[in-house]
């Protein structure tokens, strides 16, 4: 009985561990069948790629959205693209249909419906040079058509290739051309990098991709008006070209827009490319004569090499794009060389946009401001709100970086008011301690100086923080001037009746002219940096700050030199007639609580010399008879009479 009892006791425990063991044996069948079944597969679609590989027909692969998603290597060899090239092309690049009738895109939605199609198809050779030839198409998916797998088979008989391959293969690809600029196109430029590609491979050559697009065209075509744009684009085209044949490269193509690829084949150097983005660059330091106006247009060009960089299509054009990007974001008017940390850089800066909006948004940017001291007294006269962005992650971000990339994003609208108004908070701020006397400089950027409304909201500014507009200075450079001429003049006379002050900054940098600086009633120019820091080693720097100095006198503007960093600089300043500086010997920029300090501290070291000045008129005073007291007495001070 006992031992009945105990095999009863324990039967529950062992019956569990056998259906747990039974369980796992079951669980090891179906592993060992799947990967059969795998194995199988995996055979099965090796025999089926073999099968297709070598099929005398040309099969193409798309999806429901007409990208090419394979290609055996017939159809490869009659287009001229390896298959790595041709992946994610479009098919349409290659087929249409006849006449005016429905589409590719609608016959693939009947395919879809019906389930296949057999009919007739144009092969394009080029602009106007096109084949007919016989198609079948086999829709591959789910009844519903949303599936991600669906796709289409396409079929084209060996009768039909044959005869295409031997014209095909004959000749370098057919080009079509851009209408505006003569250029070839997109879908020429794709063509003509695959076919370098595959010359390139077959002789253990090089090719060089250099991706160009113009800084800041967009504004240019806004400002002057597309007939203007589209003169533009052809001179460039020209130039470009001009360039190209220089350094040995022949084919220039305009993608779309502003932005032009030079294909440099066969490369026989890696440093041919830099050579050629150097002369490009040289060649765009002229200004470019449209319409009889003289215009200076900027490049951004990236540069990707085959096959350091990558060794198909695709891959080229990314990387030369993202190269042209990463100099695009670093200021423009320069070429860089891809490398694998550009993309890296380039998912930070899609990071940077996103916490940008952010970052604007909450109000997490500020301002730091410059003193400006007048050079005679070495009291502070004023200051410059200069935009500062700290990063939570990331720190300090230089302006240089945010700036651009706020202006790609349309935020610098946004941006520059909200930190106008920041600017002159803090300035009423400090009024109301009892600090004055002082201007407030805000910079004015070209593309604000094409609102229409721009004066009223800088009077909506100034109206909702209380600040004075006699004590406020917009800031505009030479360029943006010239680019918004009849704005300008408007806005400079609107804000001269209501006290606002003006200053042309950067000066001497842009177009410089007399007959058009007369007609700006600014208060005030200043010289650019680049000039002060070689006003005592350079005689050019020198004398074109002495020009701009004497020429602001005759026509009654203040001078003030930024960027000042030694005491050389400051006493050539001094001693030449400037009225103001500001730089780092002076003061770097600093927070609005650091400035307030400094404003208290200039204003008690003004009141301890007045004092000092009032104490020693009065002791002169004393010492004098008593009639002389009256007429001794100076403007401004309280001389204390003798008891």
């Amino acid at each position: 009985m006992g031992d009945l009892k105990s095999k009863e006791n324990n039967s529950p425990e062992e019956s569990g561990e056998e259906i747990l063991l039974q369980h796992v044996l079951d669980g090891n069948s179906e592993v060992q069948l799947l990967k059969g079944l795998l194995s199988r597969a995996r055979s099965e679609l090796g025999m089926t790629r073999h099968i297709v590989a070598n099929q005398t027909d040309a099969i193409i692969y798309i999806d429901t959205a007409q990208r090419i998603v394979y290609a055996n290597s017939v159809f490869c060899n009659l287009v001229g693209y390896e298959l790595p090239d041709l992946e994610k092309t479009m098919f349409d690049q290659f087929f249409m249909l006849h006449g005016r009738g429905p589409g590719l895109k609608a016959l693939l939605k009947t395919v879809a419906n019906q389930g296949k199609w057999n009919g007739e198809v144009l092969f394009r050779q080029g602009d106007k040079d096109q084949s007919p030839l016989n198609m079948s198409i086999i829709f591959n998916g789910s009844e519903d058509h949303q599936h991600e797998k669906c796709g289409f088979v396409c079929q084209i008989s060996a009768e039909d290739i044959i005869p295409l391959t031997q014209t095909t293969q004959s000749s370098s690809p057919k080009i079509t051309y851009d209408s505006l600029t003569g250029l070839p196109d997109r879908p020429s430029c794709l063509q003509y990098l695959a076919f370098c590609l595959k010359q390139a491979r077959e002789n253990d050559g090089g090719v060089a991709v250099l991706y160009i697009d113009l800084d800041q065209f967009k504004r240019v075509n806004n400002i002057r008006g597309p007939s203007f744009g589209d003169e533009l684009l052809c001179e460039i085209s020209s130039i470009l070209l001009q360039c190209g044949k220089q350094c040995g490269a022949d084919f220039v193509a305009r993608l779309s827009g502003d932005e032009f690829v030079i294909i440099l084949a066969p490369l026989v150097k890696p440093e041919m490319a830099k050579e050629l983005s150097d002369r490009i660059l040289k060649q765009f330091q002229h200004p470019i004569a449209i319409k009889s106006r003289d215009i200076f247009i900027k490049l951004s060009i990236g540069i990707s090499l085959y096959p350091e960089d990558s060794d198909n299509q695709p891959g080229l054009l990314h990387n030369a794009e993202t190269a042209m990007e990463m100099a695009k974001t670093a200021g423009g008017n320069s070429s860089y060389r891809w490398h694998s940390k550009m993309d890296a850089a380039a998912n930070q800066n899609l990071d940077l946009e996103s916490d940008l909006f952010e970052a604007v948004k909450n109000s997490d940017l500020v301002n730091n401001y410059q003193p400006q001291i007048n050079i005679k007294t070495g009291a502070i006269v004023g200051m410059e709100a200069l935009a500062r962005w700290n990063h939570p992650e990331h720190g300090f971000i230089s302006p240089e970086i945010f700036i651009p990339v706020a202006e790609d994003v349309g935020l610098i609208d946004r941006l520059s008011f909200g930190l106008i108004e920041l600017a002159c908070r803090h300035g009423r701020q400090w009024h109301d301690v009892g600090i004055k006397g002082f201007t407030m400089a805000v910079n004015i950027s070209g593309r604000m100086l094409q609102q229409a409304d721009l004066f009223e909201k800088i009077m909506d500014i100034l109206r909702k923080t209380g600040f004075p507009p006699t004590s406020l200075e917009l800031e505009l450079t030479e360029s943006a001037l010239i680019e918004s001429f009849d704005n300008t003049i408007h806005l400079i006379n609107q804000c001269k009746e209501e006290g606002i002050k003006m200053a042309l900054d950067d000066f001497g940098t842009g177009y410089s002219s007399l007959s058009y600086l007369q007609r700006f009633a600014v208060d005030k120019l200043k010289i650019d940096r680049a000039f002060v820091m070689g006003v005592t080693t350079s005689h050019n720097d020198a004398a074109i700050t002495l020009a701009i100095i004497a020429m602001a006198k005759q026509l009654n503007f203040k001078v003030l030199a930024e960027g000042v960093e030694t005491e050389a600089q400051l006493s050539f300043l001094k001693e030449n007639g400037c009225d103001v500086v500001q730089g780092f010997l002076i003061s770097k920029p600093i927070t609005a609580e650091e400035m307030k300090n400094a404003l208290i501290h200039d204003s008690c070291l003004a009141i301890r010399q007045r004092r000092a000045i009032n104490k020693f008129y009065s002791m002169k005073a004393s010492k004098l008879p008593a009639h002389h007291l009256k007429p001794t007495a100076k403007k401004g001070f309280s001389p204390i009479r003798k008891r």
